[in-house]
């Protein structure tokens, strides 16, 4: 991995990427601090700001974990084109599939609430429901050890076998027909007809896109990883900002 914020980052950026290049971003990590509870997060007042100008400028998209509810409640119309649910939700996604895949959610956490959730409320895991997806939080959880093994125990119950991505102390929970960050990236280039992209994560789910090992798309993790696929890195969340910067100013 070679650090972006370098000259020969920024000619690799300015070589790869054009004016209806699509620039794609993580949210929670990534546009967004990680903070202690989910529903906390925020853009920052800099980043919203170069974030808008980019979007006025370039095809522009969040790919995110939450649900789409939640991104507009949190982007509102800064950023035209919202893709929620690791990529499950958007309008991308066929009604037909959707409902399969929110079906399976609804039978997966009914069971849940059945079997687990006296244990779930006695260890502190969040469960956050999405419809098309689901997250164990254990971020601020004491027992750490404890809630990792009970999470490992509720998966090993649920039918089908679920595709799971770990995160930053979160496990996220998907039916096995779902679309992920990397299906429902190269879609949303082939629907706004962008022949390069760029993407920001800053997780495992982001490996989806990072691993596609798409010469068309030019990868960036938040803070350097030796066994992630992307190509370049930013050392820490608060150079998104002056990514973003560089971003709006150049593309055109």
């Amino acid at each position: 991995m070679d650090y972006l914020l370098t000259n020969k980052g920024r000619e690799n950026l300015e070589s790869h990427l054009n004016g209806h290049s699509l620039y794609a971003f993580d949210f929670d990590g990534t546009l967004a601090k990680i903070v202690p509870n989910p529903y906390a997060a925020r853009l920052g007042r800099s980043v919203r700001s170069w974030l808008e100008a980019l979007a006025k400028r370039a095809p522009t998209a969040v790919i995110s974990g939450r649900s789409l509810e939640d991104l507009r409640f949190r982007i509102g119309t800064t950023v035209p084109n919202l893709i929620g649910n690791h990529g499950s939700e958007g309008c991308h996604v066929v009604q037909e599939d959707l409902q399969q895949v929110r079906e399976t959610c609804q039978g997966w956490l009914q069971l849940i609430a059945d079997r687990f959730q006296v244990e779930l409320a006695q260890s502190g895991v969040l469960v956050e429901t999405k419809s098309y997806s689901f997250s164990f939080h254990y971020r601020t959880v004491d027992q750490r050890h404890e809630a990792r093994a009970l999470i490992s125990r509720i998966v090993e119950e649920l039918s089908p076998s679920p595709r799971i991505v770990l995160g930053k102390s979160v496990v996220n929970v998907m039916p096995p027909s779902a679309w992920h960050k990397g299906t429902a990236l190269l879609e949303c280039m082939r629907r706004l007809g962008c022949a390069t992209a760029l993407y920001v994560g800053d997780d495992e789910t982001d490996e989806d896109v990072f691993g596609l090992g798409d010469h068309r798309i030019l990868t960036v993790r938040i803070g350097k990883k030796n066994t992630s696929s992307a190509r370049f890195f930013l050392k820490r969340q608060t150079e998104i900002t002056q990514m973003l910067r560089l971003l709006a100013k150049g593309c055109g």
